[in-house]
């Protein structure tokens, strides 16, 4: 008869195994996420200070700014480095001709996105010196956003932190300049940001240069149209339906109502920050993990990213609300300084929480879906949910105001996380 083990011994190595794993993806994200976090938590202390000292109309100008960057960057990402990251062979190594096309096409869109955010704040009467430094602001961003997505591609993530923690530190320094002057305002913040994103170009080194100087020579923009319409003509769509989905409100509030009303929501996105980053970023840090899985035809490690990826969004959440009811709180003189109105920012807090909270389900899924290559699937998805978050939006903000049209961003969210969430389990089945 054979002797009954020892379950510590058996449960031994196991238990050693799952805390090393744990640890594991605990220092991945560590890693991975110290640049976003760095980021988010500058851009979280300078936008306090512009929310006290700055009127309604000037911090709505500068928030919307914060919701139009993001969108051009996305759009990089979606157009440009999705095709390098899709190119990687199974060393990891991207096709050189589409890093050059795709170098050449950054110069080109990012000195678009300048324009575009020049030209909205324009439209929206800011000073003219603020628009011009605060367009070439989304320029260089947009810029510096391909260069980190060409480094988490080519798995040099540690110089994309780089790039984040200098931008950080570079908005830190803005901060302290400003606050040390007693000269905080949209033209300034604006000119000192632009520096910063400057500055975070730097951890790319000359290589950089040298990289689009080659591009310059050897890549060609025409290389860049079959590209679109195999490849990045639904990523593309599915990233500008996307953007209707989540910042209808913004839009529609800013230039339907103006940049005043639009600060009181913007107020309640800043609460939000840190987990709104952070949703933004991990996708183009976790996205080529994913492909490299898929492509090993390992689709349970690529699944296992998708909850490692929900767990890390949970974590920051959890934090950005205990941060956000401290101050909301504690400290609610610090943040309103008597320009708003209390309530009314616990309930867009409150709102925003919980459309936050929809997405840390959505990302991840949205995220595997584009690492398997469903762009269209996705697309088609953004198609529906974008006329459902415009509508809804839209007429909620006619009949009962700017807050409650944060009601047509939930719909649009709940639809999508719904449609993701069947594509993705039709997927794992026929790949099963």
């Amino acid at each position: 008869m054979s002797l009954p083990m020892d379950s510590s011994i058996a449960a031994g190595p196991v238990s050693t195994g799952r805390l090393d794993r744990l640890l594991a993806i605990a220092g991945r994200y560590a890693v991975s996420a110290s640049g976003p976090v760095a980021t988010s938590g500058a851009h979280f202390l300078i936008s306090l200070v512009f929310v006290r000292e700055m009127v309604a109309a000037q911090f709505g100008l500068f928030s919307f700014v914060m919701v139009i960057v993001p969108f051009c960057m996305s759009m990089i990402a979606a157009g440009l480095s999705l095709p390098i990251t899709r190119s990687l062979n199974s060393e990891g190594v991207p096709d050189a001709r589409i890093v050059a096309t795709s170098l050449k096409m950054n110069l080109l869109v990012s000195g678009l996105a300048a324009l575009a955010v020049f030209t909205a704040l324009m439209v929206l009467e800011a000073p003219a010196r603020a628009a011009i430094m605060l367009g070439l602001y989304g320029g260089v961003m947009s810029c510096r956003w391909l260069l980190r997505c060409f480094a988490n591609a080519r798995g040099k993530v540690k110089q994309a932190v780089a790039s984040d923690l200098v931008y950080a530190a570079g908005l830190l320094a803005t901060l302290a300049a400003m606050l040390l002057t007693n000269h905080v305002s949209l033209t300034a913040g604006g000119t000192l940001m632009l520096l910063s994103a400057i500055a975070g170009l730097a951890p790319f080194g000359f290589q950089t240069v040298r990289d689009h100087v080659h591009a310059l020579r050897v890549g060609r923009l025409g290389d860049y149209g079959p590209i679109f319409r195999d490849l990045t003509r639904w990523s593309l769509l599915g990233v500008l339906l996307t953007e209707v989905t989540v910042n209808a409100h913004a839009y529609l509030v800013t230039f339907l109502a103006g940049p005043g009303p639009f600060a009181l929501l913007a107020l309640g996105q800043l609460l939000m920050r840190p987990i709104s980053l952070v949703q933004g970023t991990l996708p183009d840090i976790e996205r080529p993990v994913m492909t490299r899985h898929l492509k090993a035809n390992a689709p349970d490690r690529a699944t296992r990213v998708v909850t490692e990826f929900r767990a890390a969004l949970m974590t920051v959440w959890l934090g950005t609300i205990l941060l956000a009811a401290g101050l909301l709180l504690w400290a609610p003189d610090m943040l309103l300084r008597g320009h708003y109105v209390a309530n009314d920012v616990i309930l867009v807090a409150a709102i925003t929480a919980a459309i936050a909270l929809v997405r840390n389900f959505r990302a991840p899924l949205a995220t595997f879906l584009q690492a398997a290559g469903e762009f269209k699937a996705l697309a088609q998805i953004s198609t529906s949910t974008s006329i459902i978050s415009i509508l809804g939006t839209l007429v909620l903000l006619v009949t009962l105001g700017p807050i409650a049209s944060l009601g047509g961003i939930m719909a649009g969210e709940l639809v999508t996380l719904y449609r993701c969430h069947r594509i993705a389990a039709d997927w794992k089945r026929a790949h099963a």
